[in-house]
Parts: structure tokens; C-alpha cells; sequence
């Protein structure tokens, strides 16, 4: 899922002919860069990992939102694949999220139990993968990202979802207001801010990250510490410090590059013919696959 970009394209914020934004657009999809350059909005699919970290940074718990939900007969089977994947964690502690491999069999409810909780899960996106996912993000990877960044389970923290200014001033002046995951740490009497960013995959996106490593905050005033970037794998639950292989003096002509590509193409569906799954996850998902259309909110603009 790429939540932060979609999140970002429909910030009345950022203008639409922005250069940072249409570079990071072209670099996920040539094709979508050229949706959203001739007006169109995207449809962003029910991301049930950014759902469950947006409710459990609000300090509630997770039996509260599943029964808010409306998930309440089914507690039992929840609470039994928590503690399948506990004990399957513990009896492969030398694997990363054991729980993905085929040999586990938990994270499935049979066809009877499902009947009366059909609102449920259209509150989680309407796909009941998406419960095990949701919960899944909660009782383990959160954990599993934490301690990766090295903050302990006794280290008083804060995760709040947080806007930071993408910038490359002065070259390209105008910010895109991004969204990212933020860790506030209290060391001593130091708060070390660390900022999360999640991956469909293993592979840091050397343009997105760079950009966040050089992330301003969102009134534009200095960080009191310099932040912390990491990569967050939505699968295994790795927490990764950005290894940043793009120089800094390189960024500004990359982004005007590749914003000059999605603005005059050449605009291939590579993702389509290459990496289909991502196209799964995309917003312009039905754009691609069934007919063309202009959103009502683009019209206006026009």
C-alpha cells in the first residue's frame, strides 16, 4: 500500500503540478503520474495497517475498537489467533514473523461464524483478511518496529501520525505536506524524535526517503533533534535506518527529471506489465483497468 502518497495527492495543500510530488508519483507509477496530471483523484484501497496504527495511537485499546466495530462475537477466535501467534513466534524465535510462512494455520474464520458481522468488516475495508491484518499490526508488528528502533518496552514514548514539509529550497519552493509515522522518545531529558515510514516490500524508495531525510516540520521550524528515518516492512515487521545511496547535491535535478517526465512522458503502465500486485493497491486501479474518468473535484478545478 502507498497510503502516505495517496494521503498526499488528496491534501488540498499540495498543488497538483507540484514538482516533488509528481517526481515521487512518476517513480511509484508512470501511468498514475499521468492520471493525477490531467485531474484525476485517486481511490485510495482500505489500508487495514495505516487503520490499526491510526487507532492505536490514540491510546484506546484494541478490544475497544474490535467491539466498537462491531466485532464482538467474534472475540474468541481473535483472542485464539493471538495466542496461536504467540506460541508459533516462540517455537521459531530464529524467524522473522514466523506467522507468514504456509505451515501456520491460524488467521482464518469458517464461513458460519461470519454470518451477523457483515457491518464489521465493511468498517475494515470489507475483505476479512483485513481483520487479521489489522489485528496483527497491533498485537505484534508495532512491537516488532519498536524494538527494532531500538526503544525499549520500559522507554516512555508517543506514536502519533504526523505531517512533515517535503522541501528542497530554494530550488523547488513549494512543500508537499507528507504524512508519516512519528515516534517521540524521551532519553533522559532529551526527546529523540524517530519517523517511520511503511514499505510494501523490503526495498527503501531512494527518492521518498531521501526526501524525508531533509523533512522540515510542518510550520517550517528546525527540528530540536534531527530525526531518525527508518523503513518499516508492513510483512515481516523490520524497522530499517534509511541508507540513503542518492546524494543530497543530486536530488534537486532528479526530482526536476523525473517531474519533467511525468509531465510530458513517455507514461508506460511498467507496474502493470511488471509488478501487477502493486496495481492491486493503487488508487487509479479501476482507471487502468476499466474505463477513463475526471473526478467531479477536478472539473471544478479546470
Amino acid at each position: 500500500m502507498y497510503t502516505d502518497l495517496f494521503l498526499a495527492m488528496l491534501n488540498p495543500k499540495n498543488a497538483r503540478g507540484n514538482p516533488i510530488l509528481s517526481a515521487l508519483l512518476y517513480t511509484f507509477c508512470a501511468a498514475a503520474a499521468r492520471w493525477w496530471l490531467t485531474g484525476v483523484d485517486p481511490t485510495p484501497p482500505f489500508d487495514p495497517v495505516w487503520k490499526s496504527l491510526e487507532d492505536l495511537s490514540t491510546g484506546r485499546t484494541l478490544l475497544e475498537f474490535l467491539t466498537e466495530y462491531g466485532f464482538e462475537n467474534l472475540l474468541d477466535e481473535i483472542r485464539s489467533y493471538v495466542g496461536e501467534v504467540e506460541v508459533y513466534r516462540t517455537q521459531h524465535s530464529n524467524l522473522k514473523s514466523p506467522e507468514l510462512m504456509p505451515l501456520f494455520r491460524g488467521g482464518t474464520i469458517p464461513i458460519s461464524r461470519r454470518y451477523g458481522s457483515q457491518n464489521a468488516i465493511h468498517n475494515l475495508g470489507g475483505d476479512w483478511r483485513n481483520l487479521f491484518i489489522y489485528v496483527r499490526t497491533w498485537a505484534f508488528l508495532a512491537h516488532d518496529w519498536r524494538k527494532a528502533m531500538q526503544i525499549g518496552r520500559d522507554t516512555e514514548y508517543s506514536l502519533k501520525a504526523e505531517k512533515v514539509c517535503l522541501t528542497l529550497a530554494p530550488g523547488v519552493r513549494m512543500p508537499v505536506q507528507f504524512d508519516t509515522w512519528m515516534w517521540q522518545v524521551q532519553v533522559g531529558h532529551v526527546a529523540e524524535t524517530k519517523i517511520g515510514s511503511l514499505l510494501p516490500n523490503g526495498d527503501q524508495d531512494q527518492l521518498r526517503f531521501s526526501l524525508l531525510n531533509r523533512c522540515t516540520t510542518l510550520g517550517n521550524q528546525p527540528w530540536s533533534n534531527t530525526p531518525a528515518i527508518y523503513s518499516l516492512n508492513r510483512e515481516t515487521g523490520e524497522a530499517k535506518h534509511f541508507d540513503q545511496l542518492l546524494a543530497n547535491r543530486d536530488l534537486e535535478k532528479t526530482v526536476e527529471s523525473l517531474s519533467n517526465l511525468a509531465k510530458k512522458g513517455p507514461h508506460p503502465p511498467l507496474n502493470a506489465l511488471q509488478q501487477p500486485s502493486i496495481c492491486k493497491q493503487c488508487g487509479y486501479q479501476q482507471l487502468c483497468f476499466t474505463r477513463n474518468h475526471i473526478s467531479q473535484h477536478a472539473l471544478k478545478d479546470l
